[in-house]
């Protein structure tokens, strides 16, 4: 059937339940039906430098925290491959060079 060919009505109806699909999907998508939308807290105008500054310094001293988060109980036996695993994209693109000196960098 690769060489069938679809009648205009067909790619047309085809076209438009494509756009209909995509025009559905951003929809949901920007809507905020499918995030959690955050608690809505009252602004505090009155946030003084020193305020400021005291809630910059809280948030460096939790920053490093939030970077020793632990695996689910289930999953502690991959610990080690966890680890590597941000370092795979480097390994690709030095392949991609490897690659590319073996064929002459053509």
């Amino acid at each position: 059937m690769a060489g069938a060919r679809r009648s205009p009505a067909a790619s047309r109806l085809l076209v438009l339940a494509a756009c209909a699909a995509c025009a559905l999907c951003s929809w949901s998508a920007l809507s905020g039906g499918c995030f959690v939308q955050p608690a809505v807290t009252p602004r505090n105008p009155e946030l003084s430098q020193e305020n400021i500054a005291k809630l910059a310094a809280a948030g460096a001293l939790l920053v490093p925290q939030a970077a020793e988060a632990r695996l689910p109980d289930e999953f502690v036996a991959f610990a080690p491959i966890v680890d590597v695993l941000p370092i795979l994209p480097v390994f690709f693109l030095l392949l991609a060079f490897l690659w590319q000196a073996s064929v002459g960098f053509r």
